[in-house]
């Protein structure tokens, strides 16, 4: 077993994350024959490990002082609180399946730039991605989503009503089959049962996470997957790359193995790829030349995260997947409808009644007021016996342009240096009046009561679970930290591949977008020297079924 003192094992390319560009750009880089070493700071999981419902923090909060070790991280920064993923598979073992494109207007913004036609170049990859992930559209339209369409229709917008594309396989509810999307290549899945609990970790082998596709193959490939491994250090050397890291689920912090490469991909997922680089240049020193701009311009795919609990007994708003449909009410705006499954409530207690606008110290006040003017209904909302049953979540999101950045701060109770969110002067907001909006319309339709999230009301903090930005693709170091090939300015060999490369809001859940600009990465490498055609033909996917 290797120790902390052993020697480094050498790699082509040491991946720094599993998620979408750290899955994608590992199992590619595999495929074209490189040594390929992938370090994810989350658990590996199987399908019957996840937890039956978010009430089980041990398995499904991500909270290591805690000895909480599950799929859901929840980070509150100044200016945003952000919900991401953690395991082997990165944020697609908590995601919604989601993966839509955006609309050709989000490339045409500048923060784009006008070096690359990002549209067609991403057209291709984009295809390759959704047919890898399995993307199909719904076709599971139940209470939840009918009642989407109702709130549609009273904004003037039923005619943008429309089913999610999702990363599922649906095929026999319960039934297992042998691997229906790559000739038989793949691991057998089995046919979705529509118990909404997607977001809690799919226990029936329907949801295709990365693990049952990209990162499967990568596996399959040749690439090795370190899981329980957190990246600290990336120091340059004079071939390459050492990346020295720490254990995360040991009683006591400690030093784990160091790893050698000649090339690094940075995939830790937004807030971990920014913070390992800030601590890189800014407190280790070991990557000085990085660019002034990492950290700005981070996003939050312009969110706000409501909802409405029903008091009708009789309504089951949990049957069906996380995110089933999506309506516009308008050319900025995309609603979408999101569930838990029964019994998983644990987000109640982000959950606050519905609030109108106010500055930090009016808008509690009205809360407050809200309360206790509403008790009676305020206590039938906390007494709802299944909130997740009875309740749907609207994700709204919009294309506005609108940014914080983030620094390293220091921790006042222990000192260590931490991530900080601070101010632009186009700042994310915590109120958002066509969510409100809807939120009202869906309370009525379900004869119930609109909630806030508590961060938006109480910090002026809005949440979001699709961060973006930080590590901007650009022309120059003077206004982002990657060029068009991904690589970082100042260090040849260091590559950023995840969300924080995106340099734009997108309007949509991001997932596909993430995928897209990883598989055109990967296809930027040449094979491995000594790789032959009938080698690379050996590795190649074949879709379809067995």
């Amino acid at each position: 077993m290797s120790t902390a003192g052993a020697a480094p094992e050498t790699f082509d390319f040491v991946v720094i994350g599993s998620g979408f560009g750290g899955s994608i750009s590992a199992m590619r880089l595999a495929q074209k024959g490189y040594r390929v070493a992938v370090l994810e700071a989350g658990k590996r999981w199987r399908a019957a490990d996840f937890p039956k419902s978010n009430w089980d923090a041990f398995k499904y909060l991500w909270a290591p002082k805690l000895r909480c070790f599950g799929i859901q991280n929840i980070t509150l920064l100044k200016g945003v609180m952000v919900l991401h993923g953690a395991g082997v598979g990165g944020g697609s073992l908590v995601y919604a399946n989601t993966l839509m494109r955006p609309s050709d207007d989000v490339f045409a913004h500048p923060s784009w730039g006008k070096s690359v036609d990002w549209r067609r170049e991403l057209e291709p990859h984009y295809e390759t991605a959704r047919r890898m992930l399995g993307v199909t559209r719904n076709p599971a339209l139940e209470e939840g989503e009918r009642t989407l369409r109702r709130v549609s229709a009273r904004m003037g917008a039923e005619s943008t009503f429309h089913a999610t594309e999702v990363g599922v396989y649906f095929g026999s509810p319960g039934v297992t089959v042998p691997d229906p999307f790559f000739g038989g290549a793949g691991p057998e899945r089995t046919g979705c049962v529509l118990c909404g609990g997607c977001m809690v970790g799919c226990r029936f082998g329907a949801k295709n996470t990365l693990d049952r596709n990209y990162l499967y193959f990568a596996e399959r490939f040749g690439a090795r997957v370190f899981p329980e491994r957190r990246a600290l250090r990336i120091v340059p050397t004079g071939d390459g790359y050492e990346v020295e890291t720490q254990e995360t689920t040991a009683w006591f912090s400690r030093r784990g193995r160091t790893f050698r490469a000649k090339r690094v991909i940075v995939a830790a997922g937004v807030l971990g790829s920014i913070e390992l680089l800030l601590k890189n240049r800014d407190e280790f020193g070991t990557l000085p030349r990085l660019s002034p701009r990492l950290g700005e311009f981070v996003r939050t795919n312009g969110e706000s995260l409501l909802g409405a609990t029903s008091f009708e007994a009789h309504r089951d708003l949990s049957r069906g997947i996380a995110i089933g449909a999506a309506f516009h009410p308008n050319s900025l705006t995309k609603i979408e409808s999101v569930r838990y499954s029964s019994g998983s409530g644990a987000m109640r207690l982000l959950g606050v009644p519905l609030t109108p606008d106010g500055n930090a110290f009016t808008r509690p006040l009205k809360l407050l007021l809200r309360v206790l003017r509403r008790l009676p209904r305020m206590l039938r909302l906390w007494t709802v016996a299944d909130w997740a049953r009875s309740t749907i979540i609207l994700l709204v999101m919009q294309t506005l342009d609108q940014h914080l950045r983030l620094r390293l701060g220091r921790s006042l109770l222990t000192g260590a240096r931490r991530l900080e969110g601070r101010p632009t002067d186009k700042p994310i907001p915590s109120y958002m009046p066509v969510a409100q909006e809807a939120a009202e319309h869906l309370a009525e339709e379900l004869h119930g009561e609109p909630q806030n999230v508590i961060s938006e009301v109480l910090l002026r903090t809005p949440a979001t679970a699709h961060i973006l930005g930080g590590c901007a693709i650009a022309p120059s170091a003077e206004t982002g930290v990657i060029d068009a090939r991904h690589e970082v300015f100042g260090h040849p060999g260091l590559y950023v591949c995840d969300g924080s490369v995106i340099p734009g809001n997108l309007g949509v859940n991001p997932s596909l977008t993430i995928s897209a600009l990883a598989e055109r990465f990967a296809a930027g490498f040449e094979p491995a020297p000594g790789e032959t055609q009938a080698s690379l033909a050996a590795r190649e996917i074949r879709f379809g079924a067995a």
